[in-house]
């Protein structure tokens, strides 16, 4: 080494260059020298010739202190934690300090070259009779396996992660016999992944040394210089800094002089280089920069990958011999990726012959170069490589020209789904790049499925049908690499690879999130705007309105609050059964809250919004609760504030409706007919304009001055509006008549006089008649009408078909008829108008059957419940096309008698009982008993119901089925507690009414009591 420290001494003040080749000379100089000592050594210590110059004795913390020191500055380089923990032993150790200096060093510098991170750590203890020093790491550790060997001569451990591949495998066993040398033992404990601790044990003492080889003083302190070679090779093991080679090395890549005029490419081609060691790393991008190349160099093949993916170069030379992944692994990789597949490959390596070159070349590389090598011979080769891929890749490179200038995103899928190749257009919309090719699914761009399991199930769809189906379309929601939420419309179709005969998914996309967010929001504005416009009041729209924005987010639920100035809000939500008791205090304050925000400002809190709405009756504040699903976004922000506000003016508008709908129902119902009827009359009426609740139809009941009702039921062509202002005024002009000459056939008369003078009155049906409800006779006139039903008790039917003639107004003057008929006793009467019974494709006779036999099986029905079944019954499945109005009657009316709990009223009331039943024509012993029980529970409601407040009311009313008699007597106060030993002459009031009746029930209460009693009848 001495000339060429000459050389470095004498060249001094030389140009960059020469000085970076004598660095280099002088480096590899030291290695080589470093290897062929350690090789001597060997030699020696099997010829048995080793041996140590002295055992001097030495403060051994000391001397392995300093020993570490010269390798700190390496290890913090590095980026670890160095700890040196060696005090003074109380006795010296006797060591040969040059073997001594080749055990530490050799030990710091695998410690170093197989820790990435964390700590390298070396102490020396005490440990009677022995002085351990032990050097440990927290790097990659030793595989169980090969613990056995790690201290065999030339063993290396296949595949292992460290700083470089260099290395003989003979470091370790040199530490062995030299440690043996001195008397002493190694071992070593290691978990992979966690770190190696090497423990060196020296003993105290001469005794186990050579005689004659042991000297008494200490022969110096400072270290020589083998620990160069071991630094100078640790800091090249380091990774390239900024400023160039970690150690002191020129710069990667910088400029040298050209070596010809025809050594480089016809233009700059990109080549990358991959080797472990620093010193051929900087030799061979010395050689391509000057050659005209652009270089990047990387330590090892996984460098090398990631780099080539990132930036796909002309040429890939790379070393074979490499750690983490060596050279034929590289080529692989390159070779199964389809954004590398076509980069040539050029491989270096020391090992020479046929065999070596056959293996690279069978493992993909396009060129094998034996070390050492001519730079000429590699420039030549690197040229015609990079000439030849050019040659061979032009076509590709048009094809990724023409790709890459697509406006639209393009990707390709293999069989499996993953991405396997994309466009510029395709990075620019999604954020994702070439550099992590292939994309496996599922892909990095489908929405979270646990923040939004939704979309996540909407492309997991989408993809299904794309791996499933020859070509198609569709529109998902994606995720940008920075977090954002786009809309995409894809198109793909299948295609095959003419080489391999794989099929593949070629498919293009474009960004449509502005266009999707439109579309949702006109969608979502018509979808409420026709909700509210079919909404038929203000809570209804309301309603309506919140399950809009439900089926709109997918929400859990959606709740509504008016603060109309009650101590509780009114709450609406879209769980009907929600009340604003039932909800967490949490979402209470939260509503409540919202009242002093801006209107319309969305306010959002984990996985819902809420915003503020003027309301007719009070501040609304609306709240749409995603149920954790997913964010609220601000795209749904703008959506809501934007349909809250149309909300707020369709809830205005709704409340103007609803106001002009209740005037509007005010005055239909002041035309339709009397709001309250009659003892045993029950009507139905439905109009087939809805809102309207009136039509052509009406019905009417009118008491006439002798006690007697009429009765009018009729029919105006048409419905609507128009049918109803005609109806109006019909059923006006027909009840002066009719109380003036209570006779049905010359109030038709009259009021066909009137129907002529009346737009739309023409045809016109009525059935007009006077009823006796004492004897149960019925006077009746049809102008044209359906015929009225009569139901008598057994069951037998009978259409009241007399005096019929024509409709209202087409000749009028002539003289209608009428008839008569008597109602038996418990007989019921219908009357009803067409809409009832006509039906499309049936004639009117079987709609009037149908009609008698829904009041034949209902007859033991109270008449008011038999009203609902026979509307229920005759509705059609599609609802009524035509108005309806239907009218019915028991005979006799129910008896409803309310008199002061006096005693002096039982007789009247008694008589009123039996003419009642006398119209119920029951059998008299049937008569008698429900006297004697209806006395008994009068008596008992005047004595002991009103027995502190006498001449309050007592309420008797009777009504009779077609096989039952049922009466009910009520009071308002409270019976005595019966005392049969007390009063034994008295208290058989309660059993002679169960003895009179079949079915006695008392039901006492805060407001009074309540006899209920009935009887079976023939």
């Amino acid at each position: 080494m001495g000339p060429v420290e000459e050389l470095r001494t004498r060249l001094a003040d030389a140009g960059e260059d020469v000085r970076t080749e004598l660095d280099a000379i002088h480096r590899n100089g030291l290695r080589l020298g470093k290897l062929v000592n350690t090789l001597l050594d060997f030699s020696r210590i099997e010829a048995g010739r080793m041996q140590a110059r002295c055992y001097e004795p030495v403060e051994l913390g000391a001397v392995t202190a300093e020993l570490a020191s010269v390798f700190r500055s390496a290890v913090e380089r590095a980026g670890l934690t160095f700890e040196v923990d060696c005090p003074a032993l109380d006795e010296p150790v006797h060591v040969d300090r040059t073997m001594w200096e080749k055990v530490i060093l050799n030990l710091l510098s695998n410690a170093l070259k197989f820790t990435f991170e964390g700590t390298v750590r070396v102490t020396v203890r005490r440990s009677s009779p022995h002085a351990v020093v032990t050097v440990a790491d927290t790097g990659t550790g030793v595989p169980e396996a090969e613990m056995p060997r790690l201290f065999e001569r030339f063993h290396r451990i296949e595949n292992a992660r460290s700083r470089s591949n260099e290395g003989s495998g003979i470091g370790l066993a040199l530490v062995r016999e030299l440690v043996a040398l001195h008397g002493g033992t190694i071992d070593a404990e290691s978990a992979e992944g966690q770190g190696t601790a090497f423990t060196v044990r020296v003993p105290f003492g001469t005794a186990h040394l050579p005689e004659g080889s042991v000297v008494s003083e200490p022969a110096g302190t400072r270290a020589s210089a083998t620990a160069d070679p071991y630094v100078h090779e640790a800091l090249r093991r380091l990774p390239v800094s900024a400023e160039g080679v970690a150690g002191g090395g020129g710069p990667e890549g910088r400029e040298a002089g050209p070596l010809g005029s025809d050594a480089g490419p016809t233009r700059s081609a990109r080549v990358l280089v991959a080797d472990d060691n620093a010193d051929m790393r900087e030799y061979l991008t010395r050689i391509l920069t000057a050659g005209g190349y652009e270089v990047t160099a990387v330590t090892d093949g996984v460098e090398a990958l990631d780099a080539a993916r990132r930036r796909t170069p002309d040429l890939v030379v790379s070393d074979v011999m490499m750690p983490r992944l060596n050279g034929l692994e590289l080529v692989s990789r390159l070779r199964g990726d389809s954004r590398t597949a076509s980069v040539p490959v050029l491989l270096l390596s020391a090992r020479a012959g046929q065999e070596a070159s056959v293996e690279g070349l069978r493992a993909g590389a396009d060129d094998y170069l034996v070390k050492p090598f001519a730079a000429a011979e590699l420039l030549a080769r690197v040229r015609a490589n990079v000439e030849l891929a050019r040659l061979r890749g032009h076509h590709l490179r048009w094809r990724t020209a023409l790709v890459d200038s697509l406006q639209e995103a393009f990707f390709v899928c293999d069989e499996s789904g993953a991405v396997v190749e994309i466009n510029a257009a395709f990075t620019d919309i999604l954020g994702y790049g070439t550099e992590d090719l292939p994309y496996a699914p599922v892909h990095p761009w489908w929405p979270d499925a646990d923040a939004d399991p939704g979309a996540h199930e909407q492309v997991g769809d989408a993809f299904a049908g794309l791996l499933e189906n020859a070509r198609g379309s569709y529109t998902v929601p994606v995720t940008r690499r920075d977090g954002r939420r786009l809309w995409i419309a894809v198109t793909y179709n299948k295609a095959e690879d003419p080489d391999t005969g794989r099929r593949v998914t070629v498919g293009t996309f474009r960004d449509v999130t502005a266009q999707h967010y439109a579309v949702q929001r006109e969608t979502a504005l018509a979808a409420l705007s026709t909700s509210l416009s079919r909404a038929s009041s203000m809570p209804e729209a309301l309603s309506g309105a919140l399950d809009q924005l439900r089926s709109l987010w997918h929400a859990d639920v959606v709740l509504a609050a008016v603060f109309d100035g009650d101590d509780t809000p009114a709450l609406t939500a879209t769980d009907p059964d929600l009340c604003w008791a039932d909800l967490p205090e949490g979402r209470r304050e939260r509503l409540d809250a919202l009242r002093g925000r801006p209107p319309l400002t969305v306010v959002t809190e984990h996985s819902g919004a809420g915003v503020l709405l003027e309301h007719p009756q009070g501040p609304l504040t609306l709240w749409v609760d995603l149920g954790g699903d997913r964010p609220f976004t601000s795209e749904d922000q703008l959506l809501l504030s934007l349909l809250s506000g149309h909300l707020a003016q369709g809830l205005v508008r709704a409340h103007q409706i609803d106001q002009q709908r209740e005037a509007a129902i005010a005055l239909q119902r002041a035309i339709l007919g009397p709001a309250r009827l009659p003892d045993g009359f029950a009507v139905r009426y439905e109009p087939a304009s809805r809102p309207l609740e009136v039509g052509g139809d009406w019905y009417d009941t009118v008491t006439l001055p002798d006690g007697r009702i009429g009765i009018v039921v009729g029919d105006c062509v048409g419905h609507g509006l128009e049918a109803a202002s005609v109806m109006g005024q019909l059923r006006s002009a027909c009840r002066a008549p009719l109380l003036q000459d209570p006779s049905p056939g010359r109030t038709l008369a009259a009021l066909d006089q009137f129907a002529a003078g009346v737009t739309g009155a023409l045809c016109t049906t009525v059935f007009c008649g006077v009823l006796d409800p004492a004897s149960g006779e019925l006077t009746y006139s049809s102008a044209g009408h359906p015929p009225g039903i009569l139901v008598h008790r057994d069951g037998t039917v009978r259409l009241l078909e007399e005096s019929r003639a024509l409709p209202l107004a087409v000749r009028p003057g002539r003289t209608r008829p009428e008839a008569m008929c008597s109602l038996s006793a418990r007989a019921t009467l219908l009357l009803y108008t067409d809409g009832l019974v006509e039906r499309r494709r049936l004639p009117l006779s079987t709609g009037i059957e149908r009609a008698g036999d829904a009041v034949q099986e209902g007859r033991d029905m109270p008449v008011e419940e038999l009203a609902g079944a026979v509307m229920a019954r005759l509705a059609p499945d599609g609802g009524h096309d035509d108005d309806v109005a239907l009218l019915l009657y028991r005979h006799p009316a129910p008896l409803d008698i309310t008199f002061p709990a006096e005693s002096s009223q039982l007789a009247p009331v008694r008589r009123a009982l039996r003419s009642w039943l006398a119209q119920c024509e029951l059998p008299p012993n049937a008569v008698q008993n429900v006297l004697v029980a209806a006395g008994e529970a009068c008596a008992n409601a005047i004595e002991h119901g009103h027995r502190n407040a006498p001449g309050d009311d007592v309420r008797l009313r009777a009504v009779a089925l077609v096989d039952t008699v049922r009466v009910t007597v009520a009071d308002s106060g409270r019976w005595k507690d019966p005392r049969p030993a007390a009063n034994a002459h008295r208290g058989r009031g309660m059993s002679l009414m169960r003895a009179m009746m079949q079915q006695v029930t008392v039901s006492p209460g805060p407001s009074g009591t309540t006899v209920d009693m009935q009887m079976r009848i023939a």
